[in-house]
């Protein structure tokens, strides 16, 4: 559920799960489900030593990433962040595709270009995301600003984390998408963590979703654990954006339950936020709304958890098996034609 709306933004109340769409709600539940099997099958591959790198996943994050992605349509932009390996997979990106990224395989989005989670796919819309978040803000300014100079009614949604809200780009971003009203929705995962910097050490605003008033664009705060307040949260923003009215920003408050990247213990994390977000599981959470609802039953919602982790599972045998790029073609793709 919203947990509070800016002063600039009452949002509309929110319909019954009885009066959803069905066919949508047992999709989001089935990828936020196939969203974490895929991560924790992949957790294990590092442990195992299956990747060439360190691994940076998006546990507790799946409300923000499915439930976001959900209220988009196919041809939308997309400007996600290392924690939303859901909204790849709900774009239509094969498990086994981000884990030959990590293992710097040839058939990866970049051709094993990179070993890590720079993976994009423009043929879905989605932007190969960089390493300074949030440098995708100013790109995906870029795209609604093309969007609307050829007449299109897209939108284009982009991710940052709390951190980044610090620098110059978030400003810029938000600044140059407010004045041109650009069909932009800006998602700022509020994790709680900047890395190992913790919330009160880099923001004194009251919220994020706050400092949407200083960019003359309404601005919302929603649980990040909650997939129908962030579907719901999205949806008003995408159709404000398509309707020409201009950007928004949205503050998802969720818990960062890895350390940044798995080489990370995250032992400077309070106890406290642990125990506490330990109990707001989001997969959990909407598999028992749905449950509560008589959207799924008990034996769906158990097929729906094995399915995800036979498809984990047969995707990794997949990028193990993939080949390595070939040496001989190091230098295809540096530069365009």
């Amino acid at each position: 559920m919203a947990t509070r709306t800016s002063s600039r933004n009452r949002r509309k109340a929110a319909p019954a799960v009885g009066d959803r769409d069905p066919d949508l709600l047992r999709r989001i539940h089935r990828f936020m489900v196939l969203t974490r099997a895929v991560e924790d099958r992949m957790v294990a591959m590092y442990k195992g030593g299956d990747l060439l790198g360190s691994l940076y996943t998006g546990h507790w994050h799946e409300a923000i990433s499915v439930g976001a992605a959900s209220a988009l349509r196919p041809d939308d932009y997309l400007a996600p962040i290392h924690r939303d390996l859901g909204a790849h997979l709900w774009r239509g990106m094969e498990p086994w595709q981000v884990m030959a990224s990590f293992m710097g395989k040839a058939t990866s989005p970049t051709g094993g270009r990179d070993g890590t989670l720079h993976y994009g796919r423009l043929d879905l819309n989605i932007y190969n995301l960089p390493s300074h978040i949030p440098a995708n803000f100013p790109v995906a300014t870029g795209m609604a600003f093309a969007a609307k100079y050829r007449g299109e009614d897209r939108v284009c949604l982009a991710f940052c984390g709390d951190g980044s809200t610090s620098r110059a780009d978030f400003h810029e971003a938000l600044t140059l998408a407010s004045v041109q009203k650009l069909p932009n929705v800006f998602f700022v995962e509020n994790n709680q963590y900047a890395y190992s910097t913790p919330l009160r050490l880099t923001s004194a605003s009251e919220s994020f979703a706050a400092k949407a008033a200083a960019y003359g664009m309404p601005g919302v705060k929603v649980d990040g654990t909650d997939a129908l307040a962030v579907h719901d949260a999205t949806a008003e923003a995408v159709a404000r954006a398509r309707a020409g009215e201009g950007p928004s920003l949205i503050e998802g408050v969720t818990m960062r339950m890895h350390g940044h990247a798995e080489h990370d213990p995250a032992d400077y994390v309070l106890k406290e936020l642990y125990e506490e977000y330990a109990k707001k599981d989001p997969v959990e959470l909407f598999e028992n709304v749905l449950l509560e609802a008589g959207v799924l039953d008990d034996a769906a919602a158990k097929q729906v958890r094995e399915d995800a982790r036979q498809y984990a599972i047969a995707a990794r045998r997949k990028a193990l098996a993939d080949p390595m790029p070939d040496p001989a073609d190091i230098e295809d793709g540096v530069y365009a034609d």
